[in-house]
């Protein structure tokens, strides 16, 4: 049995209405294409019914949220943008919140349920938006994944606690990797351990439109409000390395203290004006309009026992990450490469993986 929860909006007050769903699609549509009845379509509403539900909508908050002008399609008002953003934040960053709370739900309620129990692997990683693609083909061959979504570090910490199966986290490409590298390995044991890979993806800085940033001395020069993630995660750890090699004190970096949890809930808050400038991944940059500029490549690698890819769900878990529909849907996502996904990697060989060298005997590169 599968649970899945959600959000819903009702205005208060005696009427009690609920915000369609729809609304937020038509306004979604219009602010990418500035045509109502594109949007419509796109929602699948009927035009009639599109304008009908703009128009009492529009009552109901005592502002207009379309500007149409003739020969000139639609534009979203201000308070037309401010409502999506919101809608969008908030959902993004409850999202994480949702989807444990519908894996407990779905477990609890397998007691009580005539059909079989699937079989479970608890996962703690980083964000990653092929992960809800993983997790939907996990469920579908019968393997219940129970996710914790936490930074790089902090899965890797609960896997070598034994508090997880499988602990997902980034490594970017390159001389930025090395430092992180050499702290993530404390937590893995050769012998024991290999790992998986999971996507290739671009970080970098995005931000609103009119502040396009390439660098973390821009962010100070400018007094840009900053978006941060959580200690642990791997573009904090990022981020930290950047600001060290520009000489540049936490401190001095407006917002460093301000932290969101995803790279979704970061773009939304800066789509939505509450900050200018965040670190993510080019697929959370793209879905809310933002400027990206790449800062790195970066590898999504899972570690996993050797023991648990010998059983159904580890064994499972590696065939669909090498399979094609996974690797469909990875494609996609902007920013992201399936190439090589699925590939099982020894500890020994991820510096091969990160820096395209190895070394000889003699530890001297060649």
């Amino acid at each position: 049995m599968e649970i899945r929860l959600g959000l819903r909006w009702w205005m208060a007050g005696e009427s009690g209405e609920e915000i369609p769903a729809a609304l937020i699609e038509l306004l979604d549509g219009i602010a990418r294409g500035g045509n109502l009845r594109a949007a419509a379509q796109g929602a699948q509403l009927s035009y009639r019914h599109a304008w009908g539900m703009l128009k009492h909508w529009e009552g109901r908050f005592g502002v207009p949220l379309v500007a149409l002008e003739q020969g000139r399609g639609a534009d979203l008002s201000r308070a037309g943008e401010r409502l999506r953003e919101v809608w969008h934040k908030t959902l993004e960053r409850n999202s994480g919140a949702l989807q444990e709370a519908s894996m407990q739900a779905s477990q609890q309620l397998q007691r009580i349920s005539s059909e079989p129990v699937h079989e479970r692997l608890v996962f703690a990683g980083s964000h990653g938006f092929g992960l809800s693609s993983l997790t939907s083909l996990l469920r579908k061959a019968k393997i219940e994944p129970e996710m914790q979504i936490v930074g790089s570090e902090e899965a890797l910490r609960r896997y070598a606690a034994g508090e997880c199966q499988v602990a997902g986290f980034h490594l970017p490409m390159g001389l930025y990797g090395k430092p992180l590298w050499a702290r993530f390995q404390a937590y893995l044991q050769p012998r024991r351990d290999v790992t998986l890979l999971v996507e290739t993806r671009e970080l970098g800085f995005m931000s609103r439109e009119g502040t396009l940033i390439t660098s973390p001395t821009q962010i100070v020069e400018r007094k840009l409000r900053f978006l941060n993630r959580q200690p642990g995660s791997g573009s904090r750890l990022l981020l930290d390395i950047l600001l060290s090699e520009h000489a540049i004190e936490p401190d001095t970096l407006k917002g460093y203290l301000d932290e969101e949890y995803t790279h979704s809930a970061v773009a939304a808050t800066i789509a939505s004006g509450r900050a200018d400038v965040g670190l993510g991944a080019r697929a959370a940059a793209e879905r809310f309009n933002l400027h990206f500029h790449a800062v790195v490549t970066e590898k999504y690698l899972l570690a996993v026992s050797r023991e648990t890819l010998r059983r159904k769900p580890g064994a499972q878990l590696l065939r669909l990450l090498g399979g094609q529909t996974y690797k469909r849907a990875l494609n996609q996502i902007p920013g992201s490469d399936s190439r090589g996904s699925g590939r099982q990697i020894e500890l020994k060989h991820i510096p091969v993986l990160l820096f395209g060298r190895r070394r000889g005997k003699s530890g001297l590169t060649r």
